[in-house]
């Protein structure tokens, strides 16, 4: 079910009323239905998986800290998968809805991770907590790898050997990606770790588990939540208040402002310049670029904004996912900024366990080219996205390597930054995941006065980088490369489009420079209400104005 359809206002109304008038635990059932069914609307069958990856990190979880569930109970939680697919394979219509194979590995789930929980509890117990970590992280990894990366290096292997002649005829299986498991699978590789770490504390039962991980408003685009600051929301009871209505339909209004008015709209230019068949000149493929950096902020963000305020209407607070990324001064400054739940997770679980930036300049690299070449994998099967990260990768070393753009990024950088914050007034302080600001190894101050080049360059950079993610194939990026050196007219006039583009990103940058200084980029300042209340007018008359059909939000295919 998609933020924007017609059916998402009614469930979300009929589950908030609901949710206020339930005990504790009637809450965390309500949570656990109507999450599914959020979901399932995509596909039924891929419950499947995420009932697996609920299984395995809940008694993973309580067996790092030394607590063993009964067999029974474990056998009975990894039979769920499969009691799903037989339902699905009974009820549904559609003949071979799951195939036969699909069936043979649910029914060995059950048996071989029972078997593993057992074996695992007979080793010494210094190995237990490590083996069981690695349990979960292998699974959800493997569970990852193959729905989302088999055919990429299926085919990329294909390719290869037909290079050399070599064509083996393999038949081979069209794996179809589950919306979401990128996101609830980094979610869950993080929740073991941090229990491991001594971080976190797992669930105690089955169905706070599962009501965390299926958390719907966050579940199928994040943001990718950690366990001390979700959890507790769960085994908790909210009271109820106004100001959690109040700043839920805010959060809800200033999301679809962003998604239906600056994204949706901003696409039509995006689409065409990039649909590989436009004849671009220089004006074109400039066009084409900036509006997609529109796009892609105001499609995410405006699903963040979303999330969040689907979750606030439920009182509960979710992390902010974006500050001001375009107003970035450098590659480690816009990773502070954009996707902050991404970039801190690949900090914290990649980045610093390969050793950071502790054992000098070279190893650092390697690290964060290590770190960036997964990010671009992580967001699709294609080498378009390697060379993406790779993209980064090169940046973020340039900007280390190079002094004056070293320079240009640390100086004056925590004057230029707004401030770390609270999520809202009232609310739990933001992690320290979300709001430290890693920065270039024993890299001086800067006496930059003035952020607005390093914002120029940086954004210049930026768009290069939107370039490569929007490309489908190599071939369509490289034409756009190529446009810069056209500067001749084209059948197809750009003044007009260009009007279009300023015409749906100007109200977004005034709305981002009045809210500039806040400590949250949706934080609307202190403006009486009159002046407020008619600022959300106009967000809901461009919301209403907006002709264009519904576009799907990007970060689904991830």
């Amino acid at each position: 079910m998609s933020f924007t359809s017609w059916q998402y206002p009614l469930f979300l109304l009929g589950v908030v009323l609901l949710y206020w008038r339930l005990p504790p635990r009637g809450r965390l059932t309500l949570l656990l239905i109507t999450s599914y069914v959020f979901y399932g609307v995509w596909d039924v069958r891929f419950l499947a998986l995420l009932l697996t990856s609920t299984c395995i990190d809940y008694y993973c979880g309580r067996a790092i800290v030394g607590e063993r569930a009964p067999v029974k109970q474990v056998f009975g939680a990894a039979l769920l998968p499969l009691l799903w697919l037989g339902g699905c394979a009974a009820f549904t219509e559609k003949s071979g809805a799951v195939q036969t194979w699909i069936l043979g590995a649910a029914a060995a789930f059950p048996l071989l991770f029972t078997a593993l929980y057992e074996l695992l509890w007979r080793k010494p117990e210094a190995a237990q907590r490590r083996a069981f970590l690695l349990l979960s992280i292998l699974t959800n990894l493997a569970v990852l790898g193959f729905f989302k990366y088999f055919n990429f290096f299926a085919d990329s292997l294909l390719s290869l050997a037909g290079q050399f002649g070599f064509a083996p005829g393999w038949m081979l299986p069209t794996i179809i990606l589950p919306v979401a498991i990128s996101f609830y699978t980094f979610q869950s590789i993080a929740y073991s770790v941090d229990i491991y770490r001594g971080k976190a504390q797992p669930a105690r039962d089955l169905l706070t588990f599962a009501a965390y991980l299926s958390f719907f408003p966050q579940l199928v685009a994040g943001p990718i939540e950690r366990p001390n600051d979700l959890l507790p929301q769960f085994t908790k009871t909210a009271e109820f208040a106004w100001e959690h209505i109040h700043r839920g339909l805010r959060l809800l209004l200033i999301g679809l402002f962003k998604k239906i008015f600056v994204a949706d709209n901003c696409a039509l230019l995006a689409n065409h310049v990039f649909n590989g068949q436009a004849e671009l000149n220089a004006p074109w493929a400039m066009l084409g670029v900036v509006a997609f950096a529109f796009q892609i902020y105001g499609d995410f963000s405006g699903y963040t904004d979303l999330a969040r305020g689907s979750a606030r209407l439920l009182g509960i607070h979710l992390n902010p996912n974006f500050r001001l990324p375009y107003a970035a001064r450098g590659p480690s400054d816009f990773w502070t900024r954009w996707h902050i739940t991404l970039s801190a997770w690949f900090r914290d679980y990649v980045y610093i366990p390969l050793g950071g930036n502790r054992a000098g300049t070279a190893r650092t690299l390697g690290n964060l080219w290590v770190a960036m070449l997964l990010a671009g994998l992580w967001h699709g099967a294609s080498w378009i996205f390697v060379l993406w990260g790779a993209y980064h990768a090169a940046l973020l070393t340039l900007y280390r390597l190079v002094p004056w753009l070293r320079k240009l990024e640390q100086g004056g950088l925590a004057a230029a930054a707004p401030p770390p914050a609270p999520r809202e007034p009232g609310a739990e302080p933001v992690p320290a995941t979300c709001s430290r600001r890693p920065s270039a190894p024993d890299a001086p101050r800067g006496d930059c006065k003035s952020p607005a080049l390093a914002i120029a360059v940086m954004f210049c950079f930026t768009l290069i980088g939107w370039a490569i993610f929007r490309a489908p194939n190599l071939a369509v990026l490289g034409n756009w490369f190529a446009a810069f050196g056209n500067w001749s007219p084209v059948a197809e006039a750009w003044v007009k489009p260009s009007l279009w583009l300023a015409l749906h990103a100007a109200p977004l940058l005034l709305l981002q420079w009045a809210t500039r200084r806040a400590r949250d980029e949706v934080e609307l300042p202190d403006w009486p209400w009159p002046v407020r209340g008619l600022a959300f007018v106009v967000l809901f008359l461009a919301i209403a104005s907006s002709a264009v059909s519904e576009q799907e939000f990007i970060y689904f295919q991830f």
